[in-house]
């Protein structure tokens, strides 16, 4: 299985859903200090960097979900709730604020960024630029220290350079907050043998179409733009193949026992992504999938129609909404971009094969998860006006 030890840095949300559940949000030990902004950086940067953290679902992992305004924001496990197990290794989310004690203050801007585009931790890795993605290869170390799972660098190194540094820059901008996370083990290759190109693909992607995917139907430019964003969002973690559209069961949905999630009590099980009528996304429009993307509403429980609300029985939104079951990560993904959420439906609907591969519904509570999607727990729509009280404006 691709990204057989981790997947996706959703798997981790599953963990922050719990935590939400349980009701865990209490402030860190430390309390936030005056920003250290990075050099260079200006404020259209940092704003777009911060839209970037928030619809990556940084703050599934990190802490505060899609929420910049929450006292947790990006300073990593506070509780034991919020660790993983990834086989005999336990994952604790690290401190990205600034702390130049507990956080990444002491980085360079180009030593997160190797993070985000190679994976190698920054702390064993020199403030170089990297010339080579494989290991041994130009400068890359021959002997790489990668970032533990469930850190998704795998899909998104494949974001552009300016998306990078724009993230590195607004992590800068951020106040620290004093949370001092323990490390986390790993085998002694550091994962190595676990982030091989068999493994998490190739940086660039394969070229499209692979054989997972067709050409010429749909527009073609948004059809791109959609492939773009379902490798670099890694939706292939959690619904197969990894950050890899050559790889054997990209987004078919789950195909073993692996692939399951325990959001406690409940068993949930990612999607068949492909266009297959029977099995899979063939069935929904495209707007039925937008609305799944922007709103959380199971496609195949809302009908083909432009929602108005994002509050149950305003509008048009249904008074008792039945939500997308966890981890899919939709309260930070619908902060994405109206055009980017078509692209990817359009990606969907028109770029795959389809493929069969029926999936067992998920479980989940009566009432669908709405007691866990309030704005309490996942925050606003739009998200709150920049600058929160964990963020500072140049």
């Amino acid at each position: 299985m691709k990204r057989s030890l981790c997947g996706s840095c959703v798997i981790c949300a599953s963990v922050v859903l719990v935590w939400w559940l349980a009701g865990c949000m209490a402030q860190p030990a430390g309390t936030p200090s005056t920003t250290i902004a990075s050099a260079g950086a200006n404020q259209n940067q940092v704003l777009r960097g911060r839209a970037i953290v928030v619809s990556q679902a940084c703050g599934d992992c990190h802490g505060g979900g899609g929420n910049p305004a929450s006292p947790v924001w990006l300073v990593g496990v506070t509780s034991p709730e919020q660790e993983f197990p990834i086989g005999p290794f336990m994952m604790r989310s690290r401190n990205i604020r600034p702390d130049t004690a507990t956080g990444i203050g002491n980085y360079s801007d180009r030593q997160l960024f190797n993070a985000l585009r190679y994976g190698l931790r920054p702390s064993a890795t020199p403030d170089v630029e990297i010339t080579s993605s494989l290991p041994g290869q130009g400068n890359h170390p021959a002997k790489p220290n990668y970032l533990a799972p469930g850190m998704p660098w795998a899909a998104w190194r494949h974001l552009p350079d300016d998306d990078l540094r724009a993230i590195v820059a607004y992590l800068k901008s951020l106040s620290p907050v004093v949370n001092k996370v323990a490390d986390t083990p790993g085998p002694p290759d550091f994962w190595a043998s676990e982030s091989t190109p068999d493994k998490i693909g190739t940086h660039p992607a394969a070229p499209f179409p692979t054989a997972n995917e067709v050409a010429g139907q749909g527009p073609q430019d948004r059809v791109q733009r959609g492939r773009f964003l379902v490798i670099s969002k890694d939706c292939g973690g959690c619904h197969g193949g990894g950050s890899d559209p050559r790889a054997k069961g990209w987004v078919t949905g789950v195909m073993s026992p692996e692939q399951e999630f325990k959001i406690v009590p409940f068993k949930t099980y990612p999607r068949n992504l492909t266009p297959d009528n029977a099995t899979g996304m063939g069935r929904f429009t495209e707007r039925q999938i937008f609305n799944s993307l922007r709103y959380g509403l199971r496609p195949g429980e809302t009908p083909d129609i432009e929602i108005t609300s994002t509050t149950p029985g305003q509008g048009n939104h249904p008074a008792n909404p039945k939500y997308l079951a966890p981890p899919m990560p939709w309260p930070t993904w619908r902060h994405t971009p109206d055009a980017d959420l078509w692209a990817i439906a359009a990606y969907l609907k028109n770029g795959l094969r389809p493929v069969a591969n029926k999936v067992a519904d998920s479980g989940g509570p009566p009432d669908f998860w709405v007691s866990s999607y309030t704005p309490d727990k996942i925050g606003t729509y739009p998200a709150p006006p920049y600058p929160t009280a964990q963020e500072k404006s140049r």
